[in-house]
């Protein structure tokens, strides 16, 4: 029986909340996982919204340590505590530093809430682009990119069932994203800026122009700002929105 992949954009916006959507955050189902792709802050209430259930959720793999990228992860860990009293493990797939800044963000915001601890396992891989990472029917690979200060962001791609996605998370334009997206069925670009190419971001002209290149079937653009948003009538690639469902 083929197994079926499917995206559902929980949160497709950018730090700002540009145009009332939600933080990144992407669901990814094959019918024996769940996985997220991204956590941001309001990704729980966008879990909710779009019908999924946090504690049913294997993984959650991260791209950088941002708040509207991993900032989620204090509130998903409540969640399984005091409501769903979760007991299935959880596994976080993230840069170097997730599980101390995971912890941290968790403290800061609900100072001694947890005690002595979640109530249910916590599993910890760290990324390697050197390395691919096996999680059950899932093949995740990496590539540093750039975006601000950060030595430690990435883009992801994750191949399961015959199918492949690419997610850059946050970066401007860099090479590393070609050998990366190569013959993958979907990239999902961040694109927040229209005209002009600014730092640590992509842009759509950028985008445009290296099209060809990237070698994807299809090409989707997340994480707009506030001036790809009031442009979106000029551009002619797929724009993704907060609860679109895309079969792999």
């Amino acid at each position: 029986m083929k197994t079926r992949v499917q995206l559902t954009c929980i949160g497709t916006g950018d730090a700002f909340g540009s145009g009332g959507r939600l933080n990144s955050c992407y669901h990814l189902g094959t019918g024996r996982q769940q996985v997220l792709l991204d956590c941001g802050c309001s990704s729980l209430i966008g879990l909710h919204r779009y019908g999924y259930d946090p504690a049913e959720l294997d993984a959650v793999i991260i791209s950088h340590l941002h708040g509207d990228h991993f900032g989620g992860l204090p509130f998903l860990f409540l969640e399984g505590k005091f409501v769903s009293q979760r007991q299935r493990p959880l596994t976080l797939i993230g840069p170097p530093g997730l599980q101390q800044q995971a912890a941290s963000a968790l403290e800061v915001l609900y100072p001694g809430a947890i005690g002595k601890g979640v109530g249910f396992p916590l599993h910890y891989s760290v990324l390697d682009p050197e390395n691919a990472l096996l999680f059950g029917e899932l093949t995740i690979h990496c590539c540093r990119v750039i975006h601000g200060n950060s030595t430690e962001a990435y883009a992801l791609r994750v191949d399961v069932a015959g199918k492949s996605l690419c997610y850059t998370g946050d970066t401007e334009w860099t090479d590393n994203l070609l050998s990366l997206v190569a013959g993958t069925d979907l990239m999902i670009a961040e694109c927040f800026a229209f005209a002009e190419p600014i730092p640590s971001h992509l842009d759509y002209q950028t985008l445009k122009q290296r099209q060809a290149d990237l070698g994807c079937k299809r090409l989707m653009l997340t994480h707009l700002g506030p001036e790809m948003l009031a442009r979106r009538d000029e551009v002619d690639l797929e724009i993704l929105n907060d609860g679109d469902l895309i079969e792999l």
